[in-house]
């Protein structure tokens, strides 16, 4: 005799599904949007709308964090940290645009810096659950999709991203302006992962039950 299925937390709502799918949607064509634009060759892909994407994502992965933080219970130390560092990272993303286009000095490397000493201070005074929660990374939902855009940045992007790569592949077909515009798209693609992840994590640690 087969054991029943399991029943759902909640019953299965169309709408919900319908919203999702329409999200996913909505953030493809978000990564994919610049390539509809009129072509603008006074202003980089790098420094353009893609960078600026980039940078939104950034920025709303970091208020998910922020806003998932008061209903992280023990967790609220954790929110805080990845909140920063994607803070960090948005910062990071704004530079090239801000002291290159709109030639405004910006004290990038001591603003990151200052971020990352509070992330780092905060981390070691509640060390104990940044301890747990690096332990049980794995079980958060987002994790993965952080993960993957970790391997697109540091590792997969050094590959596409490089004219030595496009250089061999096309031969004599080769433009300078080719390796430049997929290690945009594919760091737009990482900085969506990371939005995504970070929604998951949101999630997970506002649920999670308290540390033993």
């Amino acid at each position: 005799m087969f054991d029943a299925p399991p029943k759902p937390a909640r019953k299965p709502s169309w709408s919900r599904t319908l919203v999702r799918v329409l999200m996913i949607c909505a953030g493809c064509v978000a990564i994919l949007l610049p390539a509809w634009l009129p072509n603008r060759p006074s202003v980089p892909i790098g420094r353009g709308t893609v960078e600026l994407l980039q940078a939104f994502l950034l920025a709303a992965a970091a208020a998910v964090m922020l806003g998932a933080a008061p209903h992280a219970g023990a967790y609220r130390p954790v929110c805080r940290v990845l909140a920063l560092g994607l803070i960090a990272a948005f910062v990071g993303e704004i530079e090239d645009f801000v002291s290159g286009i709109l030639r405004w000095p910006f004290p990038e490397k001591w603003v990151i810096a200052a971020i990352l000493v509070l992330a780092l201070a905060t981390a070691l005074k509640h060390r104990r659950i940044m301890v747990h929660f690096i332990a049980t990374l794995g079980q958060h939902a987002g994790s993965g999709l952080i993960a993957a855009a970790l391997l697109i940045i540091y590792v997969f992007n050094r590959v596409i991203g490089s004219a030595a790569f496009w250089r061999a592949s096309l031969g004599e077909a080769f433009s300078p302006e080719i390796p430049k515009i997929c290690k945009s798209y594919l760091e737009l693609l990482a900085c969506y992962l990371i939005f995504i992840g970070a929604l998951g994590l949101s999630l997970t640690l506002a649920r999670r039950r308290e540390p033993v």
